[in-house]
């Protein structure tokens, strides 16, 4: 589950105090309110067919669009071949990886949002919690997407 609006907002305010990174995860109806501030990169990621975001005014904006299929699980695998073009990919983990390791270090928090704010946002924050040591509320990153998770950690076989 997604972080509430207030918190999200009061931490975007307070970065890390160590000099560190923060990831905060959000729905996409949050992410359109928040504010435009210095030292805040955002990663928007919409589902195939929807509009973008509205969240223009952020200096550092990475949009992508991917289903939200866990495709490395069984249970998903008849509708990850469905949507088969439309799944997270080696792609989207390296787009992700190069917007993120070219970040300027005047970026003090990066929020990634989806539309639920707690499965593909998640599975991006976790992933990238786990390679950078981003700190981030490992509570809100419960239901994050594995498939997100493995494929960008390199632990896909």
């Amino acid at each position: 589950m997604p972080a509430p609006v207030k918190e999200i907002v009061a931490k975007l305010y307070k970065p890390p105090a160590d000099g560190g990174r923060q990831i905060l995860v959000t729905s996409r109806a949050v992410a359109e309110k928040l504010p435009r501030i210095p030292g805040v990169a955002l990663i928007s990621i919409t589902a195939p067919g929807r509009p973008i975001a509205d969240v223009d005014g952020f200096d550092l904006l990475l949009r992508m669009s991917f289903a939200d299929v866990d495709f490395l699980a069984k249970r998903a695998s008849m509708k990850a071949s469905r949507l088969e073009q439309e799944i997270f990919s080696v792609k989207h983990a390296e787009e992700i990886k190069r917007f993120v390791y070219e970040l300027p270090g005047s970026v003090r928090t990066l929020v990634i949002h989806c539309e639920g704010g707690y499965s593909r946002s998640a599975g991006v924050a976790l992933a990238l919690h786990q390679l950078c040591g981003y700190q981030t509320d490992l509570r809100h990153l419960k239901e994050a997407n594995s498939s997100i998770v493995q494929l960008m950690t390199g632990r896909f076989r």
